[in-house]
């Protein structure tokens, strides 16, 4: 069960299953306890949305230290809603978390075997998950908007691990972090059929509401794509926090029509 913990003025969220492995650190930002003014108030991580570049440079640098993390050690992709996956390594540390310049370019996932590098990813309603593998001490992340859901980045994620770094499927913990429900997030019918193309259980996780529109479960989408990749239920944790539903604790995009602040996922190994 996800847990609240109380950071001084910050809220940070953490994993119930993650909590209780030695050897990483990790936690899911809320709006409290930033310095950033409306509508991106407070604790705005996301550099590119329009708030002011200073403000979210201190937002990162106090979520960051609240966990424990130094700028230099953390690491971000420029996200484009893609499946593109960046193999981090110790020379990486501090890419594009205070200069966005730097982050790695058209990247929604990042993986990696080093101690002291925090993998960080943001959103505001798309599904961020966290990946860990305690036996052969590897962490990923991973941004799964609509797209990236469909083209399956989250199990192309655990492809990667199992390949290229030898991690066991049935060792690999992955959470599904704060982000959009299914009873927010309705779409069209040209989103619904991509859906159906790329999921065999596609009429499970989409609840009708008219011939051209329907509510899509994300989280059991993504849920779904990694027991199909080899993870086990008991080691796949979804938040339940709906990013929508719960706007005044986490940014939702859907909710501030579109001009609102990014919430930040991190994960590191000690």
């Amino acid at each position: 069960m996800f847990q609240q913990i109380k950071q001084e003025q910050l809220t940070i969220y953490q994993s119930g299953i993650l909590n209780g492995l030695p050897g990483i650190v990790h936690g899911f930002s809320s709006r409290a306890g930033g310095c950033s003014r409306e509508p991106y108030q407070e604790l705005n991580m996301g550099m590119s949305c329009g708030d002011d570049l200073v403000s979210v440079q201190n937002n990162r640098r106090v979520f960051a230290a609240a966990l424990g993390i130094l700028p230099e050690q953390a690491v971000c992709g420029q996200q484009v809603h893609g499946v593109h996956i960046a193999r981090i390594s110790a020379g990486d540390g501090g890419s594009g978390f205070l200069d966005v310049s730097t982050a790695f370019a058209e990247t929604d996932g990042l993986v990696t075997d080093q101690k002291g590098i925090a993998l960080m990813t943001l959103y505001a309603d798309c599904v961020p998950v966290l990946f860990y593998e305690p036996v052969r001490q590897v962490i990923a992340v991973t941004h799964c908007g609509w797209k990236g859901t469909v083209g399956k980045i989250a199990s192309r994620m655990v492809d990667v691990m199992a390949e290229e770094y030898q991690c066991s499927r049935n060792e690999i913990r992955a959470v599904i972090g704060p982000s959009i429900s299914q009873d927010a997030y309705e779409v069209d019918l040209p989103v619904l059929e991509r859906f159906r193309e790329a999921f065999s259980f596609a009429e499970e996780i989409i609840l009708p509401v008219d011939e051209t529109h329907g509510k899509v479960d994300l989280w059991e989408a993504n849920r779904r794509q990694l027991l199909e990749a080899g993870l086990v239920p008991e080691h796949i944790e979804v938040s339940g926090l709906c990013t929508f539903n719960n706007h005044e604790i986490f940014f939702s995009h859907r909710a501030g029509g579109g001009k609102t602040g990014r919430n930040a996922a991190m994960l590191m190994l000690k």
